[in-house]
């Protein structure tokens, strides 16, 4: 009966929280059977998500020793600091739509002032990033990948090897970031933090 709480809790505040998503399936996972305010580990797949006007292809979350606290009467976090491990997929058509958003125009703009070019869309393959111009073409002699740290990632020239700081978040660890063949998978260790 509690399982089936939490799942229902968890089902909407990532209904409130995406203003697009599609869950496939939440697990609860705890050790003995018996919840006492910690799960030991909770897995959530999704597909189809925007989120902060970030488009996702499918995401798999794991949170481990997630304690919640009843937190009736005052306005402070419910979940105790928590991390999760988030797997991402990004599509070419996410990026596409998430960067033709106002809401990253500016990242927008950053990449065309760092590629010297005003671009309408970007392809994936080869492992690298190609930038279409506006007027349908690409420059098919420049390519970018992405190249990650601990808090960042950065847009990188493969020819001059100049970089641009595309994102940047203490809050978040990249562990690992792929290309495939038309798209991009990102796994991180991010906080969590409900105020």
């Amino acid at each position: 009966m509690i399982s089936k709480l939490i799942r229902l809790g968890v089902e909407n505040i990532l209904k409130i929280i995406c203003e697009k998503i599609i869950i496939k399936n939440i697990l609860i996972v705890n050790k003995n059977n018996k919840f006492s305010g910690i799960i030991d580990e909770l897995y959530i797949k999704a597909e189809s998500i925007i989120f902060n006007k970030i488009n996702i292809s499918n995401i798999d979350i794991k949170i481990s020793d997630l304690v919640l606290r009843l937190a009736f009467n005052n306005k402070k976090s419910f979940i105790d600091n928590s991390y999760a491990l988030i797997k991402m997929r990004l599509t070419r058509d996410n990026i596409n739509k998430t960067l033709s958003n106002n809401k990253w125009k500016s990242l927008k703009t950053s990449i065309e002032s760092f590629i010297s070019m005003s671009f309408q869309s970007i392809e994936i393959y080869n492992k690298s990033i190609y930038f279409i111009s506006s007027d349908g073409f690409s420059n098919k002699n420049i390519d970018y990948i992405l190249q990650y740290d601990k808090n960042s990632i950065s847009l990188v020239n493969n020819i001059n090897h100049e970089k641009l700081s595309i994102f940047n978040d203490k809050n978040i660890c990249v562990k690992n970031l792929l290309f495939c063949e038309s798209h991009i998978e990102l796994e991180m260790v991010s906080k969590i933090i409900f105020n």
